[in-house]
């Protein structure tokens, strides 16, 4: 008997909308060195250092990225993802991390590891919800096409978004391109 294969794409319960290539931008500001990230959806990043009120902001990184939302095709209901900046994967992290310890297990187990890394304002950094995480487990496992294979993505309760640099967080392009 032939193992059976994941749901057909009309099946699927969340489908990725609202697709927006663009840019994640990291700018420090010069007196007080607060940082602060977000995503620019342009052509080219904006690279000028600029003023706002007394504060001069200039741009540290630009990382090429996208950014979208997801539907419920049950509800119809399009959850944004505005603060999603990328997801880790396990293995870019350093190797005596708990998140690389976690993630070493798990493949073992034939589970990809990720940690859902967020924007980060003036005011701080806050982890993904956890529902919102739920949907990008779900979007993400009913697109995989081995039934033997699954993703786990983790919001970032480790802190890591202060210890990586952002070349290291990205959509894995391979997992979002699977039909």
């Amino acid at each position: 008997m032939r193992p059976l294969k994941r749901t057909a794409k009309r099946d699927r319960r969340y489908e990725m909308v609202n697709v927006r290539p663009g840019y994640l931008m990291i700018e420090l500001e010069n007196h007080t060195l607060a940082r602060r990230c977000y995503f620019v959806a342009e052509r080219t990043p904006p690279l000028e250092e600029y003023r706002e009120g007394n504060r001069f902001w200039k741009p540290q990184e630009a990382a090429q990225t996208f950014q979208f939302d997801v539907r419920d095709t049950q509800t119809g209901q399009v959850v944004p993802f505005g603060e999603l900046a990328g997801l880790l994967y396990y293995a870019c992290c350093a190797k005596d991390s708990t998140v690389y310890q976690m993630g070493d297990l798990a493949h073992d187990q034939r589970v990809s590891l990720y940690v859902a890394i967020t924007t980060e304002g003036e005011e701080g950094h806050a982890p993904m919800p956890l529902e919102k995480v739920r949907i990008l487990n779900a979007l993400f496992n009913e697109r995989l096409t081995s039934p033997q294979k699954k993703v786990l993505i983790l919001p970032d309760f480790f802190g890591l978004h202060r210890k990586i640099t952002y070349q290291q967080i990205a959509v894995d392009f391979g997992l979002t391109s699977m039909e």
